[in-house]
């Protein structure tokens, strides 16, 4: 026997999942539009004077050969992260 890959009229369980995938597709949209919004509101940002005139910094080849296996770069920037996302989770004023 084939599938049927539409619904019977008279099936109150797959409109209620279409309806359910709509939902679904709007959020998705709404959060899209404001993830795309808030990216183009930071690249919007201009890159400040002084940054612009550093030149690289470069470690000597025996610092970077010790600290390789630790993985210190990871690290770093999951540290920075996490203090980025506590600093703006305190500044909501319900939770924080």
């Amino acid at each position: 026997m084939s599938e049927k890959n539409s619904c019977e009229w008279y099936d109150p369980s797959c409109a209620l999942q279409w309806l359910s995938d709509e939902f679904k597709a709007f959020w998705l949209y709404l959060y899209d539009s404001l993830i795309t919004g808030l990216a183009v509101v930071v690249e919007a940002i201009p890159v400040p004077d002084f940054l612009s005139n550093i030149q690289s910094v470069s470690l000597p080849s025996g610092v970077a050969w010790f600290i390789e296996p630790f993985n210190i770069g990871y690290g770093l920037i999951a540290i920075v992260g996490a203090y980025t996302a506590r600093f703006i989770l305190r500044r909501i004023p319900f939770i924080g």
